[in-house]
């Protein structure tokens, strides 16, 4: 017999808006029905973007940043 059950899930645990007849054990499908968003973790950038690949090594890469910096004349108010 399948039968269906309202609730809200708080702390960990699903809590029905009115007693269910279940006795003893029963396997449960939970549908969250709010939408959502996960948050984002640091990780998920190589996973939308893909990792960094270069053939320089990592000194050359800080020696062309540093090259390509530009100096700006200090601006006084």
């Amino acid at each position: 017999m399948k039968n269906a059950a309202y609730g809200t899930y708080r702390n960990g645990q699903v809590l029905f808006d009115e007693p269910v007849d279940v006795l003893g054990e029963s396997k449960v499908v939970v549908v969250f029905l709010d939408d959502i968003q996960p948050k984002n973790r640091l990780t998920d950038v190589f996973y939308l973007l893909g990792s960094w690949e270069d053939v320089r090594s990592t000194d050359e890469i800080i020696s062309d940043i540093r090259e390509s910096r530009v100096v700006r004349a200090d601006v006084q108010l």
